[in-house]
């Protein structure tokens, strides 16, 4: 029999049994502790990893359970498994294991003995606990916290014992059965009650008290030797004895069936002496452990698991059942005896798989002679704690809503023509986890905005082990510490990659890069042609000179200036377009540069050479012929040269401009005219001649004309004529006159600014007369006087 004492002394001498160990040194010698300290303090072993082995190998080998190596990766500061490298010393936690799974095991011994005494049924309360502290402890486990290991573990334990205690003594008492589980509303009715009431869990069921389900409702009756009735769905029974012989201890148990089915599980831990089954009008006897029974308004359906016989009477009919048959049975007797069908094969979910969610779609495969299904989903292996049946199910599957997390049990029957239920199939758990954490997912190569010149790139990363892992759609394969490497194929232009990492619950990482492929091919580099040129020669007006190229290469290559000696003077990348932009000194003598187009993977692929001067200096305007002071033609032509000018206007209209002249013909207005010609050059020097010219077409006016002797009679003559005009006076005036009896001709010198014109005669005597003279002014109009 199982003590407690025996359990605490067992903890007690297994944990200084453990510190005594770490005292005197564990297996490897790798450290020791006094006696006095905590055991759970003691140093972490130090273990060189070879690599020879996966991690979870090397966490086997050392901590005896593969499925630490996150823990180990945690103690260690390690991101993932791609951070660790042969020859890498890792601490492990080895004493700090040790302790913890021997509290465990513990814990363990402690709930199992406690349940063979029929704690889950007199005190429910106190092994759940224990279960729950223990569950607890292994889950502390797998996150490495191992003093809480300890103490969860050591608590359960003393549930446990606790539990056993009670246990012990419940069995001391009188024969009563207890409600074990619940689905849905269950009522019952004691002799003391003069109506149906609300059951609930571990209520205690005594003589005559009758219970019931309604729609969609199970419960469990367990007996104090844990023989267990489960009542479906519209079932009414009542228990009509239970009684305990002091002197011998047995006991005998007698249920009444007024409607609906139940299934019995008899006899797990005991001898019982005898189980009766009374449905009305049928008397039923039985030593089998495992049988069901379903009363119908005109009928009564008996089906016997048990290798024991099941020994049913109506009326003068007697039918023994043995072990896998069913009978029909009606108020005229058997009508129909079978053998029940065979195990139904269950498909899908996986025994012992993770469901991820709050539902879970059962299947399983059909069964040629079944008119139907029946299938049960429990929290536990034995179905006692009842979470979901279904009767007559015509598919080969059910989806199961509302579910909790935790592991679950399930199980098919096949129904025959008859409706009696064929053998169970095998149980099959499944543990049904809600899991919303999207997956560990990581890109180590390549960075994003990455530029290559091949056709395939290299793609490294980790993902969380046992996701699918795919790329641009189709599947990557991983190693099993998550790590992946695999080859891309690249198409010219931009390439995007994108990783997905899909885990069993659906949830989903993406990692994306930008991947350019670029061809090795030659780049073309042209010269802006914007850029202000003189033949092949760039020219500034400043020293400096920004330089503009238009190239066939993609965005983000390397572009070098140099000088003519070869000589680095600047170093760029290529903007979008390929475009190229870069600042360039400029002397008064030619200077060479040289662009350089580099790819990535540091290899020439363009160059272009051109020449840079710097130019200050304006075109000159040369005229051929300079324009007359004034003139009598409307029309003025002009001839000349302009330089090295570009460009020529004449007030502000754009000239014709041939090889190395230009001509042009400009209409004039009576008055004063005045042009401005303006030569610019490729450097943006600008150079201006200003035309000016009058078109007169009126003579100029004599204001008056005399001869006089100022020095007397016989002194000489002066010839004095005054006139005016705005182009000014021509600068010789001819002239006539006559002294006496001769006649004197010559020129009169004028003063176009004062407006006169005079000539001198010599002495002569005699009258004198002003026959002619004529004025011009420099349009060639002329004035008679």
């Amino acid at each position: 029999m199982f003590h407690p004492a025996t359990i605490r002394n067992t903890r007690a001498g297994l944990l200084g049994a453990l510190c005594l160990l770490l005292a005197i040194g564990g297996n490897s010698g790798s450290f020791r502790v006094s006696a006095d300290v905590d055991p759970l303090n003691a140093p972490y072993e130090l273990v060189p990893f070879s690599g020879d082995a996966t991690l979870r190998d090397f966490t086997a080998e050392h901590l005896n359970d593969p499925d630490l190596w996150p823990t180990v990766l945690r103690l260690n500061d390690l991101a993932s498994v791609a951070d660790l490298s042969p020859g890498t010393v890792l601490q492990l936690p080895v004493v700090q294991v040790a302790l913890a799974d021997e509290a465990l095991a513990m814990s363990l011994t402690a709930i199992q003995k406690a349940t063979a005494e029929g704690a889950r049924l007199f005190a429910p309360r106190q092994i759940g606990d224990a279960i729950s502290d223990r569950d607890t402890a292994v889950t502390r486990r797998g996150e490495g916290e191992w003093r809480q290991v300890v103490n969860f573990a050591g608590s359960s334990t003393d549930h446990a014992v606790e539990a056993f205690e009670i246990a012990v003594a419940q069995r001391d008492r009188a024969a009563e059965a207890l409600i074990t589980d619940i689905h849905g509303r269950v009522e019952g009715r004691d002799p003391a009650e003069a109506a149906w009431s609300d059951r609930a869990l571990d209520d205690i069921l005594v003589e005559f008290e009758r219970v019931r389900t309604l729609t969609n409702s199970t419960t469990q009756v367990t007996f104090r030797d844990l023989s267990r009735l489960r009542l479906n769905p519209n079932s009414n029974a009542t228990i009509q004895r239970m009684r305990s012989d002091p002197l011998t201890g047995k006991e005998v148990t007698k249920v009444s069936l007024q409607s609906g089915d139940f299934y019995a599980l008899l006899n797990q831990l005991s001898d019982q002496d005898s189980f009766e089954i009374d449905v009305p009008g049928i008397q039923t006897t039985t030593e089998s452990d495992d049988f069901w029974i379903k009363k119908e308004d005109d009928s009564a359906l008996f089906v016997n698991y048990d290798t024991a016989a099941l020994d049913i009477e109506s009326g003068t009919a007697k039918v023994s059942l043995g072990q896998d048959e069913g009978v029909v049975i009606t108020d005229g007797g058997v009508t129909a005896r079978a053998e029940v069908l065979e195990r139904t094969v269950l498909s899908a979910p996986a025994d012992k798989s993770e469901v991820f969610g709050r539902a879970v779609d059962l299947s399983w495969r059909a069964f040629p002679e079944a008119s139907g299904y029946w299938f049960e989903v429990a929290g536990d292996p034995g179905f006692n704690q009842m979470i979901t049946t279904e009767w007559g199910v015509k598919d080969t599957g059910f989806r199961v809503e509302a579910l909790i997390p935790g592991v679950h049990f399930w199980r098919v029957a096949a129904l025959d023509k008859l409706g009696l239920p064929g053998k169970w199939s095998e149980t099959s758990a499944f543990e049904l986890r809600i899991d919303e954490t999207p997956p560990f997912l990581t890109i180590l190569a390549p960075q994003e905005a990455t530029l290559v010149e091949s056709d395939a790139i290299e793609v490294l990363g980790a993902a969380e082990a046992g996701v699918m892992l795919t790329l641009n759609g189709a599947p990557v394969k991983m190693s099993s510490d998550g790590s992946f490497v695999m080859q891309a194929p690249l198409k010219v232009g931009e390439n995007q990659l994108v990783l997905v990492a899909l885990d069993a619950a659906g949830n989903r990482s993406e990692k994306r890069r930008t991947v350019t492929y670029v061809r090795q091919e030659a780049v073309q580099i042209d010269l802006d042609a914007g850029l202000a040129r003189q033949g092949d020669l760039l020219v500034s007006r400043t020293p400096e000179l920004t330089v503009l190229a238009a190239t066939s290469a993609p965005a983000g290559l390397d572009a070098v200036l140099r000088d003519d000696v070869g000589a680095e003077i600047g170093r760029t990348r290529t903007g979008a377009g390929g475009r190229l932009a870069m600042s360039v000194p400029v002397g008064p003598q030619p200077q060479g540069y040289r662009f350089e187009v580099v790819s990535l993977a540091g290899r020439l692929v363009g160059e272009l050479a051109f020449s840079v001067q710097l130019d200050t200096q304006a075109p000159e305007i040369v005229l051929d012929v300079p324009p007359p002071r004034a003139t009598s033609e409307e029309t003025l032509d002009l001839t000349g040269v302009f330089g090295d000018a570009v460009s020529l206007k004449l007030d502000g209209q754009a000239l014709e401009m041939f090889d190395d002249f230009f001509a042009t013909q400009i209409a004039l207005t009576p008055g004063r005219n005045a042009f401005e010609l303006r030569a610019e050059d490729a450097a943006g020097n600008v150079g201006v001649l200003a035309v000016e010219t009058l078109l007169d077409l009126e003579p100029p006016e004599i204001t008056s004309a005399d001869m006089q002797r100022p020095s007397g009679e016989s002194g000489p003559i002066e010839i004095v004529v005054t006139a005016t005009d705005e182009g000014g006076l021509r600068q010789a005036a001819p002239y006539l006159v006559e002294v006496g009896d001769a006649e004197f001709e010559g020129y009169l010198r004028c003063d176009s600014r004062a407006g006169v014109c005079r000539a001198s005669l010599p002495a002569s005597q005699g009258e004198m007369s002003l026959i002619e003279v004529i004025v011009q002014d420099y349009a060639g109009n002329e004035a008679f006087r």
